[in-house]
């Protein structure tokens, strides 16, 4: 195999003995800061590598490392780019609402407020059927929620803004 270590975007292979192993640590520029998207990336990780070549997946701290005990270097190198590809387009996914509450550490109620009034940018909608209804719920951008998320004064500048509006609920966490 190749001498030493090779790394891809999101992935690193090195050869530990005669053993190739492939680690795998979710970025907050692939998950936006979010748990839920890091256990997405892991889970598609793990699938491909386990259905694909038999690898034996371990937990680490911060995720996984995989060894290949009987696969070839062509076949690892194939399925790196197959979860490469996988993960680039895990990472420009919208979040959902759970997932931009947790990253940006604000309430639902604050999230609808934003989103309502445009201050917190969107991706659209997706839908869903309830019953005879269908329900739309906001999908927000990555890219713009890890901007946010770098500028916390911004969140507590609307939090400010907010607390004389009569829609203000006193269940705002304090500003960090």
């Amino acid at each position: 195999m190749h001498s030493g270590r090779l790394a891809y975007r999101y992935l690193d292979i090195s050869d530990v003995g005669s053993t190739r192993t492939v680690t795998f640590d979710p970025s907050t520029k692939l998950t936006s800061g979010s748990s839920q998207k890091g256990i997405q990336a892991i889970r598609l990780v793990k699938s491909i590598f386990r259905q694909d070549l038999k690898c034996v997946v371990t937990l680490r701290p911060n995720g996984i490392a995989v060894a290949c005990l009987a696969a070839t270097e062509a076949e690892i190198l194939r399925s790196c780019a197959v979860i490469e590809q996988r993960l680039s387009r895990l990472q420009q996914e919208p979040l959902t609402a759970k997932m931009v509450e947790e990253i940006l550490s604000i309430t639902s109620a604050e999230l609808r407020r934003w989103s309502k009034d445009g201050r917190m940018p969107t991706a659209g909608r997706a839908f869903f059927g309830q019953g005879d209804k269908q329900v739309g719920l906001f999908v927000y951008p990555p890219d713009a929620i890890r901007e946010l998320a770098s500028r916390p004064d911004q969140l507590a500048d609307w939090r400010r803004r907010d607390q004389g509006t009569p829609a203000f609920h006193s269940q705002s966490p304090p500003a960090h």
